[in-house]
């Protein structure tokens, strides 16, 4: 990233007050180069009782990777309260906001919420997030440095096709981090000030992310077919397929004198047959075919094996 652009800065409080902004420059130290030309003063919103003003950037402003002289090096800001009063519910802190200036209608939208002084719902989880990270107290006679870096996202658009693993469609959702500290540099700027804070960027390098679903309805499908065949194939092992092996585990080692009763009694002829002979050459017949191409009686013939050895 060559550039850093100058993000859009909200700032709130419940008295009135005002805001100076400064310019650092590369390889330039007029103290006059203010830039209140890029400000907006704070206006009073009665539904949330609250003075907001803004920082808007024009003109493209942006902070250099490389420190070319007389490009933006640094923005500082201070705050001044005429009539610095307590006022019942008020916390003794400025709240300031910060959102990225490319993407203009967010950024827009994320002020509109800080002006009627409400969390920003309308949008998605991610949306919410980063305008909730990046809300700052600023303390009164606290001088605070501020330090961005970017981050860009592309985010899942929900849909009915993506819940059945279609490749998603995804919008691109770029945004700033920061985190502040205390600092004394340019202590002599601030000194009459009830607050402040310099604004500079940590790092140049774009982070770059994208949203991956997990599940959807299709994957929980897969799922649940497959937990379904697990049982399937636990139970057969258990109790065997009475189609194909009417035996299991269960049938072999626990319930084996009552399996093999069973099976026997089934497989045995009436004695009141009147063509006995016949019925026992077609049963033998039956056996040799179902032991061959159908089903496994080997349980059956080990039985059978260990009745002639007895006898």
């Amino acid at each position: 990233m060559a550039e850093f652009p100058a993000p859009i800065v909200g700032f709130q409080l419940k008295n009135n007050f005002t805001i100076t902004c400064y310019f650092q420059i590369f390889d330039y130290y007029d103290d006059h180069s203010n830039c209140s030309e890029y400000l907006t003063q704070p206006t009073f919103n009665e539904e949330s009782g609250q003075w907001t003003g803004k920082f808007s950037p024009i003109n493209n402003l942006a902070f250099p990777r490389n420190e070319t002289p007389y490009r933006l090096k640094r923005i500082l800001f201070k705050f001044n309260v005429p009539n610095d009063v307590y006022i019942y519910g008020d916390i003794p802190a400025f709240t300031i906001n910060m959102f990225d200036s490319t993407n203009q209608t967010l950024a827009q939208d994320m002020y509109k919420a800080l002006v009627n002084d409400k969390y920003y719902f309308d949008s998605s989880p991610l949306s919410a997030s980063i305008y909730r990270t990046n809300r700052y107290f600023l303390g009164r006679n606290y001088i605070y440095h501020v330090r961005m870096s970017r981050k860009t996202t592309r985010t899942i658009i929900e849909s009915a096709k993506d819940d059945f693993g279609f490749p998603p469609t995804r919008k691109t959702l770029t945004y700033i981090t920061a985190f502040a500290y205390l600092t004394t540099r340019n202590a002599s700027w601030y000194a009459d000030a009830a607050s402040g804070f310099m604004l500079d960027p940590s790092s140049f390098l774009l982070e770059d992310q994208t949203e991956q679903r997990n599940k959807n309805a299709l994957s929980v499908i897969s799922n649940v077919l497959a937990i379904g065949g697990a049982l399937l194939t636990f139970y057969a092992f258990l109790f065997g397929v009475s189609s194909i092996k009417p035996w299991g585990i269960m049938h072999k080692y626990v319930f084996n004198g009552t399996t093999k009763k069973t099976f026997n009694d089934r497989l045995t002829p009436d004695s009141t047959s009147l063509n006995l002979k016949y019925d026992n050459l077609e049963l033998d017949g039956l056996k040799e075919f179902l032991k061959h191409y159908v089903v496994n009686i080997s349980l059956l013939e080990e039985d059978n094996e260990k009745s002639l050895c007895c006898c």
